[in-house]
């Protein structure tokens, strides 16, 4: 089984051109959640800002997805970092501890998500998508958020 997390987790900048101006900008875990009609587009705004995501993945055909992503988002550039799963989780649990936090995005399988998990490096979420997929598919959080939810299988 793999996982996709997509979140398109948007760094404080992306919202930098509102500061000061008008109410304040929605908060990352705000963004997260956030289920108005108008999501899609809040969200490929902010990345459209920021001009590209940081895509982590264990996925083989990333650079395929990637391209389809881009052709989808135009604007949006998917940089990648390919790792195996573990790899991914370290390199992730590194960052955090250091207070950098370049990834946008992780698919890799629930093993390696789970000291991620386990750790608060993961952002809750919500999507409207989530509806197609079944529970067992989703590791629930609180709130009616979720960890991640898998994609798909073998």
């Amino acid at each position: 089984m793999k996982v996709l997390l997509l979140l398109f987790v948007l760094f404080q900048c992306t919202f930098g051109s509102a500061l000061g101006q008008g109410p304040k900008p929605p908060s990352l875990a705000e963004l997260a959640k956030y289920m108005g009609a108008d999501r899609e587009r809040v969200l490929y705004d902010g990345a459209k800002r920021e001009s590209k995501i940081v895509w982590y993945t264990s996925l083989v055909p990333h650079k395929e997805i990637a391209k389809v992503f881009e052709a989808k988002y135009p604007g949006v550039a998917v940089e990648t970092y390919r790792a195996d799963g573990t790899d991914l989780s370290n390199r992730l649990l590194a960052e955090t501890q250091a207070k950098r936090y370049i990834a946008d995005a992780i698919e890799t399988t629930p093993g390696p998500l789970m000291p991620l998990r386990d750790n608060q490096v993961l952002l809750l979420y919500n999507s409207p998508y989530l509806a197609a997929y079944p529970n067992i598919a989703k590791e629930k959080a609180s709130g009616g958020l979720v960890y991640w939810a898998t994609d798909r299988n073998r």
